[in-house]
């Protein structure tokens, strides 16, 4: 069985493949780098782990709109699965919601990058000074709202996962 480049309307092809599980690694190792925050006290290794962990953010808002690109770009399988018409509306929704997760948690982090005052790192590459003064107020909310989608990810993620599992151990996706 050979895998297009492209997708086809019963099966993503391989660079939508490719694109999804870069991303989940990303995501991953996004998630293990943020769960390091709270261990560091303010200082050099904490400020090592954001700069890290902002770096790899900005990339992977630009791997997630290449996604949603390409995915926009391609038929969408799902429409093809042999699987009742709520459960087909239910995971293209599911998918939808974690697009916009993801990437309104990827513009969060780069809201709260501009409003903190401080030089934008990229990585141990490149050093930009502010680009504006620091946004108390406007920070602090925005950190908020970027700490809140980040447990909101869990449960999304929990509900695709099992339902993969659920329709690949039960046969109900056709495997073209």
């Amino acid at each position: 069985m050979s895998i297009d480049l492209k997708n086809s309307n019963t099966q993503y092809g391989l660079i939508a493949r490719i694109l999804h599980w870069t991303s989940v690694a990303m995501l991953l190792t996004l998630i293990v780098i943020a769960s390091q925050f709270s261990d560091k006290d303010p200082g050099p290794d904490k400020l090592a782990l954001v700069i890290r962990h902002s770096s790899m953010g900005m990339i992977f808002l630009i791997l997630m709109l290449a996604r949603l690109t390409w995915r926009n770009l391609n038929p969408n399988p799902v429409r093809s699965y042999s699987i009742k018409t709520w459960q087909k509306l239910m995971a293209i929704s599911l998918h939808r919601s974690i697009y916009v997760i993801l990437i309104t948690q990827c513009i969060l982090g780069v809201l709260i990058l501009l409003s903190s005052g401080e030089p934008l790192h990229f990585f141990d590459l490149l050093e930009f000074p502010p680009l504006f003064e620091k946004a108390g107020s406007f920070h602090k909310a925005v950190e908020g709202f970027h700490y809140l989608i980040s447990v909101m990810i869990y449960p999304l993620f929990a509900v695709h996962i099992t339902a993969a599992i659920y329709h690949q151990i039960f046969g109900l996706v056709d495997d073209h």
